[in-house]
């Protein structure tokens, strides 16, 4: 049984459909490649590099597949077909070599592109000093609106030792228990939202 089954592995036949097999699997192959390479440039043009490179890539690899393409053709029609084969041949060798050039020329500008490891930490890095400033900025309106708030208030602590009328007393103790409880407010909301990460953080001074 063993011998039978590498007899028919062996045989004439058998080593032919899996040559021709094999031409076919990376003809294809060959050309689905460059067909999702064209779509992903189609879409991302603005996020790729050298779309120039891209496309000659593309060429590359669909004159790779047409020598495939032209073996498995030959098989079939049981022929050389030698001016098919040189053609493509020669298409296949002129893009090949245009594309190693092109590399060797470009390579020194790919290695100074920045990776997207470091664009993200230059990103990370950027967007952490605008928070920063963002914070102090938010902190220093609110420490400011707190002195406001008690120079208002200190104001009408003032006048109501100086008056003597009993109306205007009653308004500026009206006035003074709103400062009171606007001033507590603007503190809580102030350490809610923006002193939350520290635990240690202190009422913002008056």
């Amino acid at each position: 049984m063993l011998e039978k089954l590498v007899e028919l592995c062996t045989s004439s036949s058998t080593l032919y459909w899996l040559v021709l097999g094999s031409d076919l699997s990376i003809a294809a192959a060959y050309f689905a490649i460059p067909i999702t390479m064209a779509i992903v440039l189609r879409d991302r043009k603005d996020d790729i590099p050298y779309p120039w490179l891209w496309l000659l890539f593309v060429t590359f690899i669909i004159a790779c597949g047409l020598t495939h393409i032209a073996h498995v053709w030959s098989a079939l029609a049981g022929g050389s077909y030698l001016e098919i084969h040189a053609g493509i041949g020669a298409l296949c060798a002129l893009v090949s070599v245009g594309t190693a050039v092109a590399f060797a020329f470009i390579i020194p500008e790919i290695k100074q592109l920045p990776s997207p490891k470091q664009q993200q930490i230059k990103l990370e890095k950027i967007v952490s000093e605008r928070t920063g400033e963002k914070d102090r900025l938010i902190r220093e309106i609110n420490h400011r609106i707190g002195n406001q708030l008690q120079i208002i208030r200190s104001m009408i602590s003032v006048e109501s030792r100086r008056s003597e009328n009993s109306d205007v007393l009653q308004v500026l103790g009206r006035l003074a228990d709103e400062l009171d409880k606007m001033g507590g407010e603007h503190l809580q909301h102030s350490q809610t939202d923006y002193l939350r990460r520290d635990a240690q953080a202190k009422p913002i001074p008056a």
